[in-house]
């Protein structure tokens, strides 16, 4: 996969084209905010500008800001525009206050962001002002004629008010062309109407009253224009809640027919609605706390941490699409629904024309409401060295409560390697990562799977050449059916179907293959492996299936008797413990694998699954020949396992995930209550310590004990490195413990 990422470089840029803005909290408005010394103070100074290629925006460390920043102006691929901090090590923060977005992107590109703290979870600014036709029927009436278009009914006879003074108070922020009245209208004692004289609305507020009487009566206020804009509304002193709009938030009131800017909320959002957009950076952020409108009971979900938003009609002749993005080295925790979604909005799209080369990396996802990454009509995507804890948070009321680590729609191309998918909650879906319908050349590869109450490998209908390879999966699929039904929501190991969207309408799949996975479920676990009717192909092979003793028995059903079923070689055990369909027979074997740890219980630590070089798995696997270098995965072994090691093309490989050296001894894992995310990875980790105050302190040592470096700080950089087994002595809060990694 080729990723045409722009490279970002010191660009030399002539005063008279290009800016560095300077804004702190002790600056002020009409400095120049060209230095350090003359920094701008407001986020709504920044959006007066219109910034050009070059042109960089720097927060001042550790300060604090409230507001949607609406960056506009567009870079260049060899000249973007940077935004980052200055004057410490402390990340800005920006806090969107109920804005749409913290950062807006809206048409323009060519965008670097770095290094800044965003959240958004406050719902008091929610629309800038509405207008009495924007809030009818909700709150007014049409009116009786073309001189009275709209009504405000105060009371009514019969609904308790008896008589009392009925005061109504609005505040007027615009007047249509040639201004408006509004006046009361009554019923009298006799029931017939009273039309009060007419008066006209100003700019502000503007109140009328009518009197107390002693008969019960109904009263209203008539309005001449529907076009009155303004902000609030009052009767009786109670303030009236004026209903939402889809406005991009008070801004030159743009509106978004789209949909996304009603009761949603944003970290960054970017949106592609008149042309393409390419080329951007996210690095170094931190984004958390994403919520939409508290007291909205229908949309209480609805909070992202980075959302790409593109716009394709047919009917409209918007065919745009966003490409060449890199999220990395950042952490989304805490949002309504997904970490990171890109989507592609509007009716009779079409789909080959798809969101191109994304790439995400190093990033840490927890306590999503949703999924923490979600791909939908994306081609060339890289997805590597993350970790997902606890996608379908349910740990605020706002959040969805459903979602699997990440997955994939009518996607082509996608690679999700090197990643740790852990702890998924959901009554449905809610696996490590799934594979939606509609995608091609989907693989997830060399990732962690571990506790995820759907399971660990799901793929639906419609898809080609898709699926798993050299995972280990430990305890996932633990969900118990609500409905008491089997085969229906229960935890799964394996699930293949071909549902494409629509019943009873069903799609199978070309090329499904699920080969060489290493899974381990505890005893006290009992999650399926269910294949349905009419899958189309699927490949099922070299992969280790370890079930702990004396629990419930696993059950397994392939039922797609229709198409080819291409299952052998598979490693189960204990076969006391499955319920083996007998299309998984074919040359498989039933015998104890000798992981490296002799009593594995389910411990989340993948190293513990690697194996002793007495094992039965070793060399009895079916040989994969072909390149590593097609995406025809059928025909190629990836050309190393889990860990890194050769997976020879020649001589037949291990079952289960991994194919490196065998040990004799046994590795015990030291408990400790310091975490490694990911404890397999390429270049970074990050530390996760619960509670602590101090800073932290890391020496390396390699496995012979040999002392290597010393690191502060949460995230590790093992970048130049030489693969291999690393000791980290974690030194925090006069604590020291220790963990092992691996660096590929």
């Amino acid at each position: 996969m080729r990723l045409f990422f722009f490279i970002l470089s010191i660009t030399i840029c002539l005063k008279t084209f290009c800016n560095t803005y300077y804004i702190s909290n002790t600056g002020n408005d009409n400095n120049s905010g060209l230095s350090s010394q003359f920094p701008f103070k407001s986020i709504d100074k920044l959006n007066s500008i219109n910034f050009n290629a070059g042109d960089s925006i720097l927060f001042k460390s550790g300060n604090y800001w409230e507001g949607m920043f609406w960056l506009k102006g567009s870079g260049t691929d060899l000249a973007p525009i940077v935004v980052d901090a200055y004057g410490g090590l402390e990340k800005p923060v920006i806090n969107g206050n109920g804005y749409q977005s913290c950062i807006l992107i809206y048409n323009n590109d060519n965008i670097v962001i770095n290094g800044i703290e965003l959240y958004n979870s406050f719902s008091h600014i929610d629309i800038g002002p509405s207008t009495i036709d924007e809030q009818t029927p909700e709150l007014f009436e049409t009116g009786p004629n073309t001189n009275w278009t709209n009504v405000y009914v105060a009371c009514e006879i019969g609904d308790g008010n008896n008589g009392s003074q009925q005061t109504l108070t609005i505040n007027v922020t615009d007047l249509p062309l040639g201004g408006a009245y509004f006046r009361a209208v009554k019923t009298q004692e006799n029931g017939n109407w009273y039309n009060a004289p007419a008066q006209s609305l100003t700019l502000g507020l503007n109140t009328i009253a009518v009197n107390e009487v002693d008969f019960d009566r109904t009263v209203k206020f008539q309005f001449s224009s529907g076009a009155v804009e303004f902000d609030s509304l009052s009767l009786n002193g109670e303030g009236i809640t004026i209903g939402t709009v889809k406005k991009l938030n008070g801004f030159s009131g743009e509106e978004n027919s789209w949909g996304s800017g009603k009761n949603v909320r944003f970290g960054i959002k970017v949106v592609a609605s008149t042309n393409d957009l390419e080329n951007f950076v996210f690095s170094d952020i931190y984004i958390h706390d994403i919520y939409p409108t508290p007291d909205n009971i229908e949309n209480n979900h609805f909070g992202y941490g980075i959302k790409l938003e593109t716009q394709s009609n047919t009917e409209l002749g918007l065919f745009n699409i966003i490409s060449n993005t890199r999220i990395q080295n950042s952490t989304i925790k805490k949002t309504g629904h997904y970490g990171i979604w890109i989507k592609r909005l509007g009716l009779n799209g079409i789909d080959s024309l798809k969101n191109n080369e994304i790439y995400i990396e190093n990033c840490f996802f927890e306590h999503t409401g949703g999924s923490g990454f979600v791909p939908n009509r994306c081609q060339n995507v890289m997805v590597q060295n993350c970790t997902f804890n606890h996608a379908g948070s349910g740990i605020d009321p706002r959040m969805w409560n459903r979602g699997s680590g990440m997955w994939t729609f009518k996607c082509k191309n996608v690679i999700a390697q090197h990643n740790n998918f852990l702890n998924c909650h959901g009554s449905q879906d809610s696996y490590s990562c799934h594979i939606d319908y509609g995608n091609e050349n989907v693989v997830f590869q060399y990732n962690y799977s571990f506790n995820n109450e759907g399971g660990f490998a799901e793929i639906l209908g419609d898809n080609v050449n898709c699926g798993y390879r050299y995972n280990i999966s430990v305890n996932d699929g633990y969900r118990e059916d609500p409905d008491g039904i089997q085969w229906n929501r229960k935890g799964k190991i394996f699930w293949v179907s071909n549902f494409c969207g629509q019943n009873p309408i069903r799609c199978p799949s070309v090329g499904t293959f699920i080969y060489n996975n290493t899974v381990f479920v505890n005893q006290d676990l009992n999650p399926e492996i269910y294949f349905w009717p009419d899958i189309g192909d699927v490949h099922v092979y070299n992969n280790l299936i370890y079930v702990g003793n004396n629990g419930a028995i696993l059950p397994t059903l392939i039922e797609n008797d229709l198409n080819i079923l291409d299952i052998s070689h598979n490693l189960f055990y204990d076969s006391n413990r499955i319920s083996i369909d007998s299309d998984l027979l074919n040359n498989s074997l039933y015998l104890d694998p000798e992981f490296l740890n002799s009593n594995p219980m389910g411990d989340n630590d993948p190293l513990m699954y690697q194996l002793k070089s007495t094992s039965p798995a070793i060399n009895a696997g079916r040989l994969i020949n072909g390149s590593q270098n097609t995406l025809d995965y059928l025909f190629n072994n990836g050309g190393q396992d889990y860990f890194g090691n050769p997976v020879s093309s020649i001589n037949p490989p291990t079952i289960g995930a991994y194919n490196g050296p065998f040990l004799g001894s046994c590795y015990v894992k030291n408990e400790n209550s310091v975490i490694a995310f990911p404890s397999v990875t390429k270049d970074q980790l990050k530390l996760v310590i619960p509670n602590y105050n101090e800073s932290v302190k890391t020496i390396i040592f390699d496995i012979k004990g040999e002392y290597i470096s010393t690191q502060t700080g949460e995230y590790i950089s093992l970048k130049d490195f030489r693969k291999g087994i690393y000791i980290l002595n974690v030194t925090y809060d006069s604590k020291i413990e220790r963990l092992k990694v691996l660096k590929l």
